[in-house]
């Protein structure tokens, strides 16, 4: 597995904590139809460019599986995927039920509650859901994680390091702030809500008015 600087972890780290939150607010305006700052302070949910970059290290990527072991698994397409998928899987059920279940044992709410989805495992994580998280996992990591972190270390090498240090404590205070805050008020921390039907109708009624 390829050995890349600090600097290229933390940009890595904080271009999927955007993407994460993307995909999170993407997912409530589908199934919601409104999107929020999902509890935090800024775009950025760092458990996703954690998990994605850890993923990396650990398991590696579906064409080289557990690359950075002494004993590499090897499959050929679409084998790999397939293997691969699965660990994604089993990765985000037990760590949807570790973070849902220590949110509610700390801060005294439900972070989320998948109870109403079929094939539920405990409230906090269920088989379609896990699946769709893995097989986005996937999909990222066959196709665009490895040439993404190729060029991001290329631009990170322009970067003077205090900056992108910089970086990582935003990305570190917007974390700690929005989980203080949500301990505190034993709650989420809800700053901002964009209704999407509510928009619709609003602009109804404007070209109704203009009329």
């Amino acid at each position: 597995m390829d050995n890349y600087d600090l600097n290229t972890d933390i940009m890595m780290i904080t271009i999927m904590s955007f993407l994460g939150f993307c995909i999170e607010d993407t997912w409530m305006l589908v199934r919601y139809s409104y999107i929020d700052n999902r509890n935090m302070y800024l775009p950025f949910l760092l458990g996703y460019g954690l998990l994605m970059n850890g993923l990396y290290y650990v398991v590696g990527t579906p064409d080289n599986i557990f690359g950075g072991s002494s004993h590499p698994l090897k499959y050929e397409y679409p084998m790999n995927c397939i293997v691969y998928f699965f660990i994604c899987m089993a990765v985000v059920s037990v760590g949807e039920i570790i973070l849902g279940t220590f949110v509610e044992k700390t801060g005294g709410f439900e972070y989320w509650n998948y109870s109403a989805i079929p094939l539920h495992i405990t409230k906090y994580t269920s088989v379609p859901t896990s699946a769709g998280f893995a097989l986005i996992m996937t999909l990222f990591m066959h196709y665009i994680y490895v040439p993404l972190r190729e060029s991001v270390h290329k631009a990170a090498a322009g970067i003077p390091t205090p900056y992108i240090i910089m970086l990582a404590a935003v990305l570190l205070i917007d974390f700690f702030l929005s989980f203080i805050n949500m301990y505190q008020n034993q709650g989420s921390n809800s700053l901002w809500k964009f209704e999407a039907d509510a928009s619709l109708d609003t602009l109804r009624d404007m070209l109704k008015f203009g009329r």
